[in-house]
């Protein structure tokens, strides 16, 4: 599911902002304007006896030939993340939208360098466990007696 995260932040900036998108790698010969689209950093952890979050962070960076053109375009979309409540709508893998979103939890803009400014997206998405592993913590023992004492 974690592409279609992606392709939702991808297709939400495309439509904020026009820029060749790049993914995994800029080349040497890139194009300006631009966004670059790493894989984002992640971090699970368990939420409940059925259930697990993970967390995902992923830096984009806006590029362009000037300071103040990469500002704009990061802040441009930074607001407009933020007058949409920090929704962003997902899509399917044809691109078409779901009418689900995911919520960001934070999303912070900084200038790293002359012509780049990072905009750092953060968001949490909840899973269940398996079955299997489900009825493993059901049986689970609290304090040396079974849950269902």
């Amino acid at each position: 599911m974690l592409e279609f995260e992606i392709a939702a932040i991808y297709y939400f900036i495309a439509s904020v902002i026009k820029a060749k998108p790049y993914f995994d790698e800029v080349p040497r010969n890139m194009l300006t304007p631009c966004v670059f689209y790493p894989t984002p950093n992640a971090d699970g952890d368990g939420f409940s006896l059925s259930s697990y979050s993970t967390d995902f962070v992923i830096y984009l960076k806006f590029i362009d030939a000037t300071t103040r053109g990469a500002c704009i375009m990061a802040n441009d979309v930074l607001q407009a993340v933020m007058k949409n409540r920090r929704k962003i709508p997902l899509v399917d893998e044809n691109g078409k939208y779901t009418g689900k979103n995911f919520t960001i939890k934070n999303a912070i803009v900084k200038k790293i360098d002359n012509g780049v400014y990072q905009m750092e997206i953060s968001w949490t998405r909840y899973a269940r466990y398996n079955a299997e592993a489900i009825t493993l913590a059901k049986e689970f023992f609290f304090n040396g007696n079974p849950v269902a004492e």
